[in-house]
């Protein structure tokens, strides 16, 4: 069984009603940390056009992605184009298309300081975003 509960503006007394029954039954609960088809396409079209290559780029080439690829020049930078899609997997949560337990599809990938070397999507999320980013339907 599925259950999913969308509750605006609850009163006090029954959020805390409905905390307490979740927390009761807590071992029961599994999170949703699914990247459908729907939620991938939303994501995709909600993204600024650096950000969407990102995720072209590196679902069409296996998931991975090399920042050399994706730079113009030699010195061009790709500064905030990855932050980009972890800001609007937060504003998608904060606007209830998916739940706050999805993260992020992109990982840069690099020593930590300095410039990326290049950006990884999962490889059980490739197909998804391949989709997405190629044939994105508006169909949710």
């Amino acid at each position: 069984m599925k259950i999913t509960i969308t509750v605006e503006q609850p009163t006090g007394d029954f959020q805390k009603k409905l905390l307490a029954l979740l927390a009761d039954h807590a071992a029961d609960i599994e999170p949703d940390t699914t990247w459908t088809k729907e939620r991938a396409e939303r994501l995709y079209l909600a993204l600024p056009t650096n950000a969407r290559r990102i995720i072209k780029e590196a679902a069409n080439r296996g998931g991975f992605v090399s920042a050399d690829d994706l730079r113009s020049g030699e010195d061009s930078s790709l500064r905030g184009h990855s932050a980009a899609i972890k800001r609007a997997v937060d504003r998608g949560a904060r606007s209830g298309w998916w739940p706050n337990t999805l993260e992020s599809p992109v990982q840069a990938q690099g020593p930590g300081f300095g410039k990326v070397v290049g950006y990884l999507i999962p490889a059980d999320l490739v197909e998804v975003f391949k989709h997405a980013a190629n044939k994105p339907s508006r169909d949710w």
